[in-house]
């Protein structure tokens, strides 16, 4: 038998996402569809913006009082987005 390098096609395409830092790009896409999913209506409906950077959501919100109303429940909602997600991505959330 002869040796090999083979990779499964699975590891080639996470490594090029990381070599090309594509892999945040991604995630934003999972998390919006999550977010969607484990938050209530009306939230979404406020939620003007999202962007996942290295383990870090920023929700950009038109409503003050929800930001404020989110910001008591932010460990809940990092916890259910990542059983959404079926890993732990998400670590903190900044709402803006």
């Amino acid at each position: 038998m002869r040796p090999t390098n083979e990779s499964s096609l699975g590891d080639v395409i996470k490594d090029m996402l990381r070599k090309y830092e594509l892999e945040n790009g991604l995630w934003n896409e999972k998390i919006r569809d999550a977010w969607d999913k484990c938050v209530a209506q009306p939230i979404v409906q406020r939620t003007l913006s999202m962007k996942f950077m290295e383990g870090v959501l920023t929700v950009n919100l038109n409503s003050s009082v929800v930001r404020n109303e989110l910001e008591l429940l932010k460990n809940d909602i990092i916890t259910s987005l990542n059983n959404e997600l079926k890993k732990e991505v998400i670590i903190e959330i900044k709402f803006f």
